[in-house]
């Protein structure tokens, strides 16, 4: 369920805004296994699969800048500043209307809540490089608003 990897990466940026400059690893640490218990349980629930899992854990530990043993390919990319709304499958049909002409999508999905955030997955990086080419030197729009789009990276300084 998209709008469940959707909603978790959104709450994971929403929750490095909020530290200050003196959080540290611990408190790092202390998120992310909340995180991966919430995980686990939304699996063992059967509400994501076993790989989606494993994307969503891979995605909120990029966000948050810690070290893996080895890096999925690049292929999300994270939108913010879209309309809100709670009709998921409209935003998530507004999404692909947006990215497919970069590649073959493999998921795309909003935040629920009224968030204005979603994520696009591609089948290949090329896809992901080609979209920010465009933004870097356009706009890309959806329902006749400029979004920004980033890739899965951490924000915080080092």
């Amino acid at each position: 369920n998209g709008s469940i990897e959707a909603s978790c990466l959104c709450e994971t940026y929403d929750w490095l805004k909020r530290q200050d400059d003196t959080f540290g690893l611990d408190s790092i640490n202390e998120y992310f296994q909340d995180v991966l218990n919430r995980i686990v349980v939304t699996t063992m629930l059967g509400m994501i699969n076993p790989l989606q899992g494993a994307q969503l854990i891979h995605g909120c530990a990029a966000i948050l800048g810690l070290d893996l043993m080895r890096n999925l390919p690049g292929t999300t990319l994270v939108i913010a500043g879209m309309r809100k709304t709670n009709d998921l499958a409209q935003g998530h049909n507004f999404i692909v209307k947006a990215f497919k002409p970069f590649g073959k999508i493999e998921e795309a999905a909003i935040a629920p809540n009224n968030r204005g955030f979603g994520f696009v997955r591609f089948a290949k990086p090329e896809s992901v490089q080609r979209a920010l080419k465009k933004y870097r030197e356009y706009e890309i729009e959806i329902q006749d608003v400029s979004v920004s789009i980033k890739t899965l990276k951490s924000e915080r300084p080092r």
